[in-house]
């Protein structure tokens, strides 16, 4: 693994169009570059795609902001001299668009989600989620890269009556689903000259080196595995979609290689709420205690359709009562 880090500029230069979906629907010697691979998601995609054949060179392009560092930290993966790291800003327009020379695929995951239905900090959604999207976007359109993959959020959906699915007209509900939207758009405007895959995932759950706590199924987890109780917000009938980390990078793995058609695809496994997944976590230990605020508040509910397996999902039939235990067992010290 080869670790570089570049200068910071705003100027795009121009390059033209070498390549066109038509001729690239599926590479077999693939060079990949990924933003925010040192990140939750990115982390469980980069093992997965180090170990494919077909791939040849990964570049993650992250500027380590949240300081977690267990990619270089952690048990490398398998076909780790492919990875190279370079270190940098999403918005520097011209470090993106030295990095994706070459590539096959880009593949977009850097992000700002302190949680998705948190409303602080709008302007830092927007330059972050929106126009660093954007800048994304300009560099694989003027360098020519044929396929791009975008981790958008169910977030876009906002609050819908029903189940939503990706023929629900999206209305966000805050400024961390506002901007993933505006993402969506610049990522929809290349379509025309090549592969975009747009996957709007669920909440991610699951462990691996640099998993986050900040959304309530890791959240309780490691509360309960701390000793301390669970926090529930209202009622704690609210539900939400969610997947966990390694469906989505099994999905999103798909889309990078080319085996996931154009669009937008959502990527759920089940919806759940907040109140399961204390039961699922009472149930196994007794002990664990929470604590209501505003227990009587109903707060509004996010139900996507959930992604069908053999699809983009993993075969397997991956049970949400399940894997809380196993998390819990996994990273408790008694």
């Amino acid at each position: 693994m080869i670790v570089t880090g570049v200068g910071v500029g705003n100027q795009r230069p121009s390059a033209a169009c070498t390549r066109t979906w038509a001729q690239t629907r599926r590479i077999e010697s693939m060079k990949v570059m990924i933003t925010g691979a040192a990140g939750y998601v990115g982390w469980s995609v980069l093992n997965v795609l180090a170990g494919r054949p077909e791939v040849d060179e990964i570049l993650v392009y992250d500027n380590f902001a949240r300081r977690n560092y267990g990619l270089l930290l952690a048990d490398k993966p398998r076909g780790r001299r492919k990875v190279r790291v370079t270190v940098d800003e999403i918005l520097n327009g011209r470090g993106m668009q030295r990095a994706v020379q070459g590539a096959d695929c880009v593949c977009h995951l850097a992000a700002l989600a302190p949680s998705p239905f948190n409303n602080d900090n709008p302007h830092a959604f927007d330059q972050v989620n929106h126009w660093g999207t954007a800048e994304a976007c300009y560099a694989v359109e003027d360098g020519g890269v044929p396929r791009m993959v975008y981790v958008s959020s169910g977030a876009v959906y906002g609050f819908p009556d029903g189940i939503a699915d990706v023929t629900t007209e999206p209305m966000p509900a805050n400024a961390y689903g506002s901007s993933k939207l505006a993402g969506e758009r610049h990522v929809q405007r290349l379509s025309a000259q090549r592969a975009t895959v747009i996957l709007r995932a669920g909440t991610v759950y699951g462990l691996n080196p640099v998993a986050r706590f900040d959304t309530f199924v890791n959240r309780f987890v490691l509360d309960a595995a701390l000793g301390r109780a669970l926090h529930v917000h209202g009622s704690g009938e609210q539900a939400r979609p969610v997947v966990h980390v390694d469906a989505l990078a099994h999905a999103v793995t798909k889309a990078i290689l080319g085996e996931v058609e154009s669009g937008v695809h959502d990527v759920v496994e089940t919806n759940a709420t907040v109140n399961e997944a204390v039961g699922v976590l009472r149930e196994y230990d007794a002990t664990v205690e929470f604590i209501h605020t505003n227990q009587q508040a109903r707060l509004r509910d996010l139900r996507v359709e959930p992604t069908a397996v053999h699809g983009l999902l993993p075969p397997g039939d991956r049970q949400f009562s399940d894997v809380l235990p196993e998390m819990l067992e996994q990273i408790r010290l008694s």
